[in-house]
């Protein structure tokens, strides 16, 4: 009976850390993947909403409108070079629509309670950027938003967001071009963790398993005998 558990348990710890290994590989491929689209896509340039296509993620875009800074969003968390600060996101009025751009990091005031001074670009502009989906922090529980612009928020919840400014918000996140004159600090990233980490996560796994897989093999044969 004895041999029969360690034998039933051996299999399960094995199955599940090949699963991990699996699922490290799949991660690997999905940001692989990720990459290649970004650098295909990101090279495309459009120049009016309309013209968008049904998925726009990761496209290049430029627009001309104007920024909305009464109702300012700040992505709060968000560090550089070991500064805490914001990602400051303007609603921007564009082709009969409104569409959150990021203009980038800003650093945070010493005390929590104040805000920093935002920057405001009025009159007509022309922004460059790319299109990418909303981003954010993990949230264990989901605050409220609160009354006072600007807003301070976790995430960005874009429907949320709408709802707030009473704006109908297009369901992404211009992300300005770094180089363009209106551009703050940018520590945007879209691809966080590179796929060569995965593959070192699923190889560590793997090796797990191997080393289980021997190490059960010679206890079963050292208990047999």
């Amino acid at each position: 009976m004895r041999r029969i558990g360690f034998i039933l348990f051996t299999v399960v710890v094995l199955a599940t850390l090949v699963k991990l290994g699996l699922w490290q590989m799949s991660r690997a491929q999905e940001k692989q993947a990720l990459s290649s689209a970004l650098k295909y896509r990101s090279e495309q340039m459009y120049y009016s909403l309309d013209s968008l296509p049904s998925d726009p993620r990761w496209y290049g875009l430029t627009l001309r409108g104007a920024f909305d800074h009464s109702r300012a969003v700040l992505l709060d968390n968000q560090t550089y070079q070991g500064r805490v600060g914001y990602h400051v996101l303007y609603p921007f009025a564009a082709d009969g629509a409104w569409v959150l751009v990021n203009l980038g990091w800003i650093a945070a005031p010493a005390y929590r309670e104040q805000i920093p001074v935002l920057p405001e670009y009025h009159g007509e502009l022309r922004l460059a950027g790319v299109i990418a989906p909303p981003s954010g922090l993990i949230e264990l529980k989901q605050a409220p938003l609160v009354a006072e612009w600007p807003l301070r928020v976790q995430n960005l919840n874009i429907q949320k967001l709408s709802e707030k400014m009473e704006l109908a918000l297009l369901p992404w996140v211009l992300q300005i071009d770094p180089e363009h004159p209106v551009a703050l600090q940018q520590t945007w990233t879209p691809v966080v963790t590179g796929p060569h980490k995965h593959y070192a996560y699923a190889l560590q796994w793997f090796l797990m398993a191997a080393a289980i897989f021997a190490l059960a093999g010679w206890w079963l044969k050292r208990s047999k005998v």
